[in-house]
């Protein structure tokens, strides 16, 4: 049942799948029962901004609750030219038949220290780590193995946001936007028809709780608040609900994303690789492998980094570091005065690909409209991903990055 929420606590909150829905907020109630996850999976495909290429150096030295599939093992390799419609185009893992059917979500959430440990985090295909403003980092979380009911805690989106949802082919969350990060939402040529009427196109905005509930029980809509902290940090998401949102708009559409190639073999090359620091203003960001698991594990201000859902720290089997130009903005995107950052994700720059304990040096190219991100060797060739989770760590052309 959709709630009224009271305006001290109003926030927007949105969902993009060529279209974003912004809803309102209140005060936290007690949750009257356990918010649990549930495996699913979504997509949705829009067009995207005319890219001009940028060539940067890198400076690198359903309503029932069914069991979490986290993604590992078992993986099924995808060929280039030819992929398994079955299998996850994110992970190069096997995919219910039900799941290749489904859009891809995407869920803006903070990293602010107070919402350390953030929820489900760990059950994400592919995570990607940017500034946001004021050095502080911010994640969109791509989920299509899993539909967990609580994801968090969710904040707002950024202008990066205008690329994500276009380049994974999938519809995005967030507790909306700064009026100026809005304006170039409705100007970009990534929404189709964005001219005006919000509701038609990209925004959907709901200022009485059209897309939140006062608490996680029997919520039916895409997001919620709860009692475990003060907003704006206490509210999360659902991807069950908002993938049910989706549906009931006509936007439940396969992702078009087709641009990484698996393989369970390391390719030839690349340099050994224990770990690596990648030092964003807010906290240095570690990774260090682990010959045992194949994965490599994560840490921020050299605190290892967990989830809150598995209790486990957080690993990724792949991790790429892309450096892309940033712009500051004369967009204001918090009560400090801290301006906006467009991170211009299109054209092509160089990476670091790290897998299986080795760092190769590739480019990442994103050209045309089409959907997609691919990362290439010097010859051109795509370079294989191990199938497993990815996280994308989007770093400034300066960043002195550190790989042992």
């Amino acid at each position: 049942m959709k709630q009224r929420i009271h305006p001290f606590l109003c926030k927007a909150a949105a969902i993009v799948a060529g279209v974003i829905l912004v809803a309102g907020c209140s005060a936290p109630a007690a949750p009257s029962a356990p918010v649990t996850a549930t495996v699913m999976q979504i997509i949705v495909v829009t067009s995207t901004p005319e890219p001009t290429s940028t060539k940067p150096a890198a400076t690198a030295t359903t309503a029932s609750t069914p069991t979490i599939a986290v993604p590992t093992a078992t993986p099924t390799v995808i060929p280039t030219a030819t992929p398994d419609p079955n299998v996850n185009p994110f992970t190069g893992l096997a995919l219910s038949p039900t799941n290749t059917k489904t859009i891809p979500v995407l869920i803006k959430v903070s990293n602010s220290p107070e919402v350390r440990p953030q929820s489900a985090l760990a059950l994400a295909d592919v995570v990607v780590e940017h500034y946001s403003e004021g050095g502080i980092t911010r994640f969109t979380a791509l989920f299509h193995t899993n539909l967990p009911d609580k994801v968090g805690s969710v904040h707002s989106c950024r202008l990066i946001d205008i690329e994500l949802p276009v380049i994974f082919g999938a519809g995005i969350v967030c507790s909306g936007t700064s009026g100026g990060t809005r304006q170039k939402i409705f100007a970009s040529g990534s929404w189709a028809d964005s001219g005006g009427d919000v509701r038609k196109t990209v925004w959907m905005v709901g200022d009485q709780g059209n897309f939140e509930c006062l608490q996680p029980a029997g919520c039916p809509l895409p997001m919620y608040r709860t009692s475990e902290a003060y907003p704006p940090h206490n509210l999360f998401a659902s991807t069950h609900n908002a993938l049910a949102e989706l549906v009931s708009r006509g936007l439940n559409k396969p992702t078009t994303f087709n641009t990484w190639s698996f393989s369970t073999t390391a390719p030839d090359g690349g340099k050994s690789a224990a770990s690596v620091n990648i030092p964003y203003s807010s906290g240095v960001v570690g990774w260090v492998y682990d010959a045992k698991s194949g994965a490599w594990s994560r840490s921020i201000g050299g605190v290892p980094h967990f989830d809150a859902i598995t209790g486990a720290q957080l690993t990724s089997t792949n991790v790429a570091v892309l450096y892309v130009n940033h712009v500051t903005t004369l967009i204001v995107e918090d009560s400090g005065g801290s301006h906006g950052i467009e991170i211009q994700l299109w054209g092509e720059g160089n990476a670091q690909l790290l897998r299986d304990g080795k760092m190769y040096d590739v480019r990442w190219q994103r050209t045309g409209n089409a959907t997609g991100l691919k990362f290439v060797d010097s010859n051109g060739n795509a370079l294989p991903m191990k199938p497993g989770n990815t996280w994308l760590e989007m770093v400034p052309l300066d960043m002195a990055v550190k790989v042992n």
